[in-house]
């Protein structure tokens, strides 16, 4: 499931996932930003991934890795908030190919990282 939370902003993307993503799903999330990255400001994204399995198909995956190579990038800070390790894995596979800053939240924190991405 893919849901954009209200805290969202014209700056700030605030989205929950969990379960399996599917490749429309996905889809819904990088037209989310995009919009925002089409209004030419600093984009920050915090994305809540508590309860977020995998990938319901091979779309997902593969949208996931070319937002991972590509609209990530353009990202100004990003917030994931969810389960410890499994984040903190992420945030060193793709921090090294990033100016992105990024941090890590612990389930529950997601006002936390709201003030923190948007700060």
């Amino acid at each position: 499931m893919f849901e954009i939370l209200a805290q969202s902003t014209d700056k700030t993307l605030v989205c929950h996932m969990s379960g399996e993503i599917t490749g429309p799903e996905y889809q819904q999330f990088t037209d989310a930003l995009q919009e925002r990255f089409n209004k030419g400001s600093e984009v920050d994204l915090v994305l809540d991934l508590s309860g977020v399995k995998f990938y319901a198909d091979f779309e997902a995956m593969k949208k996931d890795f070319e937002f991972s190579t590509g609209g990530y990038k353009k990202l100004r800070r990003c917030a994931l908030v969810g389960e410890e390790k499994w984040l903190k894995d992420i945030n060193k596979l793709f921090g090294a190919f990033t100016h992105t800053k990024e941090k890590h939240f612990p389930e529950g924190k997601l006002q936390d990282a709201i003030d923190w991405a948007s700060g």
